[in-house]
């Protein structure tokens, strides 16, 4: 049976809990509030829809902003964070600016310059909260804005459309304007919060900058067991990514356009009951087994995924309670990756390292995979409705999740067994 902590919350935990959310929220509101948008009646690249070719735009930008951190993220000094932080998001603010008063042919162009430093974002407030013996806590409240935030920024967009008038195009900056203040003050409280404590490196390792050197022996000694979670990372990414980008177009086509605060209604039990099932893992001290638990919550979360579609498809269950089930699938495991898999992985390992650096492969990868599919869908022969190609994106999606859990446990396991007979190899050829 799995050791239990005796869980102890401290004034640095909460602080780091609330500045973190706060942090990434505002993050958002620059980035996804263009999606509160429907952009209508602009018609480039072959009938592309506009806001398809914004939302790749954008996503190339973010992929390269994900690549550039694998080495940013990994190896950024402490000292440098919060301003780097700040002007990060500050450059994407201004893109917005570019994005309101440019004609239709070129915000695609300012969409790509909004992503490009915004994925950075991530891995420098994670570089704050893991390594600590409440991680998954302080993390599962930073997810937690993957599924309320979302929800909350593009429900604030559409008020801004609605309820005082904001032209489309220029939505996007008033809401991120909106919710810039609330970023820096929190990044701010983030670079005064402590480190971890000597505590939380005796039971998670010590995490530090990796420098190319380390980043490459990470690779030559883990890096089969590390392609089985980057490749179910990568689904994850995919299916995630097409909800979040066009959950406004799913509602309206399910007949309830005009009830635009149904998108966080319907988000906020997702993130009540994910946050709780996440944060729960700082109950397991035993790393091996905690992670275990993860693989096996990513199994059950696809097999469900996979069930409640079909169930759906077939007019067993309603729209609402399939687009409830659909986001926890997903993102239960998309979460946990965050808060607690790779956490967890690298303390298995016992590596000396960065999150941030298995992050920042893994969604530099789940983000080309995110674009591909976004143009699949538009090359398409046969055009399906946005509805209809998301069920079938839950069912691949599902059915991929359940086998690559198995393939990632048996790499997994392998590795550390190789590890464990190098070990013993090396103190019978010293005895």
């Amino acid at each position: 049976m799995a050791k239990l902590s005796n869980v102890s919350i401290s004034k640095t935990d909460l602080t780091l809990i609330g500045t973190a959310f706060l942090a990434y929220t505002g993050m958002y509101a620059v980035r996804k509030s263009f999606l509160a948008g429907q952009f209508e009646g602009v018609e480039m690249m072959n009938d592309f829809h506009f806001k398809t070719i914004l939302i790749i735009s954008q996503v190339l930008g973010y992929m390269l902003s994900k690549f550039l951190g694998i080495r940013v993220v990994s190896a950024l000094p402490a000292g440098r964070r919060m301003l780097t932080l700040i002007g990060l998001v500050g450059f994407g603010l201004l893109a917005l600016v570019g994005f309101a008063v440019a004609p239709p042919v070129i915000k695609p162009l300012m969409m790509f310059l909004n992503g490009l430093p915004l994925g950075m974002v991530f891995g420098l407030v994670l570089v704050y909260l893991e390594g600590r013996k409440n991680s998954e806590l302080l993390v599962a409240g930073l997810s937690a804005t993957f599924i309320f935030s979302t929800g909350l920024i593009k429900s604030t967009g559409i008020w801004m459309m609605q309820d005082f008038g904001v032209a489309e195009g220029w939505m996007p900056l008033v809401t991120g304007l909106v919710f810039f203040p609330w970023f820096v003050a929190a990044v701010y409280g983030l670079d005064r919060c402590k480190g971890p404590s000597e505590e939380d490196r005796q039971l998670r390792t010590e995490r530090r900058p990796m420098k190319k050197a380390d980043r490459r022996d990470f690779l030559n000694r883990h890096g089969w067991a590390f392609l089985g979670l980057v490749l179910m990372y990568v689904v994850l990414t995919v299916v995630r990514d097409f909800r979040d980008n066009f959950i406004v177009e799913f509602w309206a086509e399910l007949g309830m356009k005009g009830n635009p605060e149904l998108i966080t209604l319907t988000e906020v039990p997702i993130a009540l009951v994910v946050l709780l099932i996440s944060a729960l893992g700082i109950l397991v001290l035993d790393n091996k087994k905690a992670f275990n638990l993860g693989m096996v919550l990513t199994l059950v979360s696809g097999g469900l995924m996979v069930l409640t579609t079909l169930l759906f498809d077939q007019g067993l269950v309603g729209s609402i309670t399939w687009m409830i089930s659909s986001g926890f699938c997903v993102y239960l495991p998309y979460i946990l990756f965050h808060c607690l898999i790779f956490e967890r992985f690298v303390a298995v390992l016992k590596y000396k390292g960065t999150v941030g650096f298995l992050f920042y492969i893994a969604d530099a990868f789940g983000y080309l995979a995110s674009v591909a599919i976004m143009l699949y869908k538009e090359l398409m022969t046969v055009q399906l409705s946005w509805v209809g190609f998301f069920t079938r994106l839950n069912l691949v999606g599902g059915w991929f999740m359940v086998l690559l859990v198995a393939i990632s446990v048996l790499m997994i396991n392998t590795d550390l067994l190789k590890e464990k007979i190098q070990k013993l190899y090396g103190a019978s050829a010293k005895g």
